[in-house]
């Protein structure tokens, strides 16, 4: 296993005769730089993840990849690798998600050791794939197929409590996909004794309960897409499960359980007014959020808003690595481009000026976040 975010990759180290690649719409221009590489080395090279799944055709246009798997790869790398060894390798293997329950193999913790940047203040651990909405400018509905699936929940407690740290971070695209099964989760976690985070949506709201059950598991950080105050541009975006009338509600919500919150704002939906920038930095002046990050617009190569953009002629770059939502890629009616951008800049400077990073961490040590 070799992730290029903590450690340098050299081809000419790797001895395994096939590679997989796994890769993401924005890293697609340096994955095909790899793949290129490896296969002048006489690698078979094999793509999978967002950007085969979403853009099969153009991942498999480049005469450096070999085959590419869509969709869920637990289901297609033991096949695909029986064809590789019998010489009978495919040019794609198409597994679609389903909601049917799902375990995973044993973790072999030596292979992602703290020593090479992983499991050291956490472990990573999946309880479940894809989420129960359909936001438009989110890339997880296309590519689970509009699903999720959950994992058994005796697997994700064995592996909670052989993880080598103790923390996790569960890395679901929704925990509360479905409240029952996250309640459940919370029940096996509190003996563990372990502390825990993760990201759900914003009708946690409606789950009083719940609430309460992941502080007393352990849960200390929650990151949620709050995403608009526009209410056009939520529902335009079929964000259904966000309410601006219950946003401080919620916030407040999770902290009365000594849970810090962190969350994602995103700026130059084709329904944003010049005014969204002015009201969210009321609302972040009021919400005491202990985290943001900040993102654009970005509708991915292979969905329905990318073809009719592209066609309309409202993309500013069809640049793949900028693809990555922290770049803007679509031109905005309401302002310009150069606006959007000094604007959303402007809301993180403010955000992140240093008075306020040393009130949230403060804020922070008196709901315990460090332990």
């Amino acid at each position: 296993i070799r992730d290029e975010r903590v450690e340098t990759i050299v081809p000419e180290e790797i001895e395994s005769p096939i590679v997989g690649i796994t890769v993401m719409t924005y890293m697609a221009p340096r994955a095909l730089v790899l793949a290129r590489q490896l296969k002048a080395l006489g690698k078979t090279v094999v793509l999978g993840g967002y950007f085969p799944t979403l853009t099969p055709e153009p991942a498999l246009a480049d005469p450096s990849v070999d085959s590419i798997v869509i969709g869920r790869g637990e289901h297609a790398w033991p096949l695909l690798l029986a064809d590789f060894a019998g010489g009978q390798l495919k040019r794609s293997y198409h597994h679609p998600f389903g909601r049917h329950g799902y375990n995973l193999p044993a973790v072999n913790c030596s292979l992602t050791g703290p020593e090479r940047g992983y499991n050291g203040w956490l472990t990573q651990v999946q309880t479940s794939m894809g989420c129960k909405f359909h936001c438009r400018f989110c890339a997880i509905p296309l590519f689970h197929s509009r699903q999720f699936a959950l994992r058994d929940l005796d697997d994700v407690s064995d592996e909670v409590a052989a993880a080598p740290g103790r923390r996790i971070y569960f890395v679901d695209d929704n925990l509360l996909n479905q409240p029952a099964y996250l309640e459940k989760l919370c029940d096996r976690l509190r003996p563990l004794r372990k502390g825990w985070s993760g990201q759900l949506s914003m009708d946690i709201w409606q789950h009083r309960r719940l609430l309460k059950k992941m502080g007393q598991s352990g849960c200390f950080w929650i990151h949620t897409g709050i995403e608009s105050i526009e209410e056009g541009s939520l529902r335009a975006q079929g964000k259904r499960q966000n309410m601006v009338e219950h946003y401080l509600d919620t916030l407040n919500m999770i902290r009365d359980q000594g849970i810090s919150v962190s969350a994602g704002m995103m700026f130059g939906f084709p329904t944003d007014f010049a005014s969204v920038f002015e009201t969210t930095e009321a609302f972040l002046d009021r919400a005491a959020l202990d985290s943001v990050s900040f993102h654009y617009y970005t509708p991915y190569p292979g969905s329905p808003d990318y073809n009719r953009l592209h066609a309309a002629d409202q993309l500013i770059t069809r640049q793949l690595d900028h693809y990555d939502t922290y770049h803007a890629v679509v031109r905005t009616k309401n302002f310009s481009t150069e606006e959007l951008t000094a604007k959303v800049e402007a809301l993180k400077q403010r955000f992140y000026r240093p008075q306020q990073v040393l009130k949230r961490m403060l804020r922070g040590l008196g709901r315990g976040d460090a332990g």
